[in-house]
């Protein structure tokens, strides 16, 4: 009798023990982005039933590629397990916790920096030549962004208000399939060159600036905050009103306007009659910027009359 009892207990031990497994956690794991099943970040020995139960235990989700998630060994023990067997059955092994990420594309920061010249190369005027009327940089753009590795697709949104020129955004948006899985605001710069006014030598308060007094130089204006002169035609004939030193560049508000009209000139005077408009010549009593009314002598009549400057040498009857 003694013996059968002990055949039993051994039976039913042999049963427990073969029903039994072995969970040997990974300190980390890479895997497909969505659910997170157990045989995806431990090794998962013995019984084969219960191993194929064990297995497919979803323990935890990461979102999307490049994200991370911690699947510690007390949650699968406390949890998981106990939904598909008794926990004395599952002996837990290796690490106490598994650090889980998303499999993903790295996209680096110099692909990053092509992919948002291209876009803006699009939005450039045609008239301006890349590498020559501007330059692009993007010292800040972000290194080794997370894609999915299959069905990812990247967009890039200038900002709206983009003006071509200096401290520019885009947003730059990152797809698995429909859904956006992150989303970046990567700075960037346009270097603009362009043709300015530097002197060539002195010029003094009061002096009159001609062509001889100053070069074009093809130079950097992106951060340019001052009103430099562009055009030759924007400097000839105007009156320094301040000393000016030898490679200065010229500015705007360094030079008078010049006159339109000075005194004693002959202006184009136009009057309408109607839906007629008559010209004369007429002599300018002084001298006026473009808008102001002054005096004029006919030169048939001698008689004086007001006038409106209209422009360069040209005024009508008021």
């Amino acid at each position: 009798m003694g013996y059968r009892v002990w055949g039993i207990i051994l039976f039913f031990a042999s049963i427990s023990a073969a029903a039994q497994v072995s969970v040997t956690l990974k300190a980390k794991a890479d895997v497909e982005a969505g659910a997170i099943r157990l045989e995806q970040i431990a090794e998962i020995k013995g019984d084969a039933a219960l191993v194929k139960k064990v297995s497919g235990l979803e323990v935890g989700r990461v979102a999307a590629p490049g994200r991370k998630t911690r699947i510690t060994e007390n949650a699968i023990k406390g949890f998981f397990i106990k939904s598909v067997t008794n926990r004395e059955n599952v002996v837990f092994n290796g690490a106490k916790f598994c650090d889980v990420t998303a499999r993903s594309k790295l996209l680096s920061a110099d692909s990053l920096k092509k992919l948002l010249q291209s876009e803006v190369r699009s939005q450039m005027p045609a008239n301006l030549q890349e590498g020559k009327d501007w330059k692009f940089s993007a010292p800040k753009a972000p290194n080794n962004l997370a894609t999915p590795e299959r069905g990812g697709k990247i967009l890039i949104n200038l900002s709206p208000q983009f003006k071509g020129i200096g401290q520019e955004m885009a947003t730059i948006q990152i797809f698995d399939g429909n859904r956006v899985i992150s989303k970046h605001n990567v700075p960037f710069v346009i270097h603009r060159f362009e043709y300015v006014a530097e002197l060539k030598k002195d010029v003094r308060r009061g002096e009159m600036v001609g062509e001889q007094d100053f070069k074009m130089v093809w130079q950097e204006t992106t951060f340019q905050k001052r009103k430099i002169i562009k055009k030759p035609e924007n400097a000839i004939g105007r009156t320094a009103i301040r000393a000016l030193r030898s490679s200065e560049l010229l500015v705007d508000n360094a030079l008078t306007t010049p006159y339109a009209v000075k005194e004693g000139d002959v202006v184009k005077l136009f009057a309408k009659f109607g839906e007629s408009v008559v010209q004369i010549n007429a002599i300018a009593q002084k001298s006026a910027f473009e808008g102001q009314t002054i005096s004029v002598r006919n030169m048939d009549t001698g008689k004086s009359i007001l006038a409106t400057v209209s422009g360069q040498g040209e005024a009508w009857v008021n």
